[in-house]
């Protein structure tokens, strides 16, 4: 059962570091058709009005090179913050990313249906870690 208590949340977070690097790229929608073809490679996919944002691993990146209408960024660490937390939850992705930026490490930030992703920078990806480890500890 999804989390709405931001205490809970903290107490009952645990991030988890995917071992595989991530990028974005921007595509336009008339690629779409060729993106699917790495659908295994995509993480996740975002219409804007400037084209399709789309985070992808690694594996892919030669081919969404090719694809991108902009320069692509990265590479960037994925993190699963491994809690149940309910879509109305206020104040969860808030005190995450304020105990990151107090590191001063970015973090893009994806809401799913059952948890919330952060993209942060490889380099950074272990203090990223701990960062989110203490906060659960507090």
């Amino acid at each position: 059962m999804a989390i709405s208590s931001i205490s809970e949340l903290m107490k009952k977070i645990r991030p988890q570091l995917s071992k595989r690097k991530c990028y974005f790229a921007l595509l336009q929608e008339s690629r779409l058709m060729e993106a699917a073809a790495l659908m295994g490679s995509i993480v996740c996919m975002h219409r804007e009005k400037e084209g399709v944002s789309v985070v992808f691993y690694e594996d892919a990146k030669e081919s969404f090179c090719a694809l991108s209408s902009r320069e692509m960024h990265g590479p960037f660490a994925l993190i699963t913050l491994a809690v149940d937390s309910d879509l109305l939850a206020v104040g969860f992705l808030a005190k995450i990313t304020a105990a990151l930026a107090k590191e001063k490490i970015s973090a893009n930030a994806i809401s799913a249906y059952c948890h919330d992703y952060l993209l942060v920078p490889y380099g950074r990806k272990n203090d990223a870690l701990s960062a989110l480890r203490r906060l659960s500890k507090e």
